[in-house]
């Protein structure tokens, strides 16, 4: 059998009874952070100017709701909108050792499919894991290929991610499900050339590979074939989007059903870039023994060069970011406002912020260095690794290996609750903000049709 064949067989094959308890509580808790997210995006430009653009393009209209606001679509594009706000303030989870934010992606595919076709939520949990599952491995097979070749590795994987868990709930075979793989293959795309203006791009791609993975699994349900040896072929995805040389294809079904990669999915603490936040915390570190800003001299960060292709080159574009997006991939930024105001924010991005005279000169005094082969615990954690300098000459080193979020160092489910209170505080009303906490809880146990009420029961 080919790669995708075997990933069909597993996508086919599973569902809520099959997956462990375990695994359905990690995936709810990312639900609900999710959801979070995706409502305090609703109400940023990108979220607004998207929505917007599709409630206004012809023939759109369906019954699905736009989490956050009255409108509906159709399912292919309300997944695109709410996929948008999901990813708009990079306050979305992450799987590490992918670099795929997956639910960006699968958490407005997964409810779109379920409330157009009346599915429980059951199917939809398990539709859920199952896109993680295959989005993870499909990033974690590029071995950091997708981005060293200038891709946005949600945008490659997430889409065979949103592909499979809409094939789970259309229930296609396994041979329609294979061909939808290799359909998914020609939607795959995300260029990162958005770093050059932090233009919207970025955000579009989460909202474009659910849409895409819904269409392609439709697609193959209607008969259309795609190349079953997408992933190991001659133009294969790996050859194309990746480098052939260091990817490994025959990952992307390793271990299925029994490595759940939703149990490695990092929830985020900081509404910026993963790879900065172990950085900022060890920032952090230096406040808490006493340290102030201006006793500092220099802060030499240690990171990983694919980090570093995003946060921190060209350095001289990044002392001074000119948009709260470009502030969120600019590492001296998020190290200096992260020391001044002990931690990071969705204030920390308002636009008066990045002009803050004191900020933008502890900014000016962190550069950085790759990290030696083996010195950091990249890509298996997003790690932190700082060298300062005082002025009285003092050395002072601070690293946090393992990024606070991380399955291995987990934020407490009252920590993602409180942060989804932060996140929906002034959108929407206090009672379907506590409502939506408990439903989701048990979601396995509720209704898709309320928790989609709930999502637009906004304060306006």
């Amino acid at each position: 059998m080919t790669h995708s064949e075997y990933l069909s067989q597993f996508i086919t094959q599973q569902n809520f009874q099959s997956i462990s308890p375990q695994v359905i509580e990690r995936a709810k808790l990312h639900l609900l952070d999710t959801f979070g997210v995706a409502l305090a995006g609703s109400v940023q430009a990108n979220g607004i100017n998207s929505r917007t653009s599709l409630v206004e393009m012809p023939h759109t209209q369906g019954e699905c709701r736009i989490w956050g606001s009255p409108f509906t679509l159709s399912p292919a594009y309300a997944a695109m909108a709410n996929g948008i706000a999901s990813h708009v303030l990079d306050f979305d989870d992450t799987h590490t050792d992918s670099i795929v934010h997956g639910s960006a992606v699968l958490a407005p595919l997964v409810m779109a499919l379920a409330e157009d076709l009346k599915l429980d939520s059951r199917a939809m949990l398990a539709a859920y894991v199952v896109g993680w599952e295959v989005a993870a491995r499909v990033g974690i097979a590029s071995k950091g290929s997708f981005h060293q070749r200038g891709f946005h590795s949600t945008a490659i994987a997430g889409v065979f991610g949103a592909v499979s868990s809409a094939a789970h709930l259309l229930k296609l075979s396994p041979e329609a499900c294979a061909h939808a793989i290799g359909l998914t293959g020609s939607q795959a795309s995300g260029v990162a050339e958005y770093l050059t203006n932090s233009s919207s791009a970025k955000c579009f791609h989460a909202g474009w590979s659910a849409h895409s993975g819904l269409i392609s699994a439709y697609m193959a349900k209607g008969g259309m074939t795609g190349p079953l040896t997408i992933f190991e072929g001659r133009y294969g995805l790996y050859v194309t989007h990746g480098i052939k040389e260091n990817a490994k294809p025959a990952e992307v079904y390793s271990e299925l059903g029994e490595r759940w990669e939703m149990m490695h999915v990092s929830i985020k603490p900081y509404p910026c870039c993963h790879f900065a936040h172990a950085t900022v915390d060890c920032a952090r570190m230096l406040r808490q023994e006493g340290i102030t800003p201006d006793n500092i001299e220099n802060i030499h960060c240690v990171v990983d060069p694919i980090a570093a292709a995003l946060i921190c080159e060209p350095l001289e574009n990044k002392f001074a970011p000119q948009t709260p997006y470009a502030a969120k991939f600019s590492l001296p930024y998020l190290v200096a406002s992260g020391i001044y105001d002990d931690g990071l924010n969705l204030s920390s991005f308002q636009p008066q912020q990045l002009t803050r005279p004191e900020v933008l000169a502890m900014a000016n005094k962190v550069s950085y260095r790759y990290c030696q082969p083996g010195e950091i615990p990249f890509p298996t954690y997003f790690p932190g690794y700082i060298d300062v300098t005082l002025k009285d000459g003092t050395k002072v080193s601070k690293r946090l290996d393992i990024n606070y979020g991380n399955p291995d160092n987990p934020m407490q489910r009252s920590d993602v609750e409180r942060k989804f209170r932060d996140n929906v505080a002034g959108i929407l009303t206090q009672e379907a903000t506590e409502k939506i906490i408990k439903l989701v809880s048990d979601l396995e146990n509720q209704s898709v049709t309320e928790l989609a009420k709930l999502l637009t029961d906004t304060v306006k």
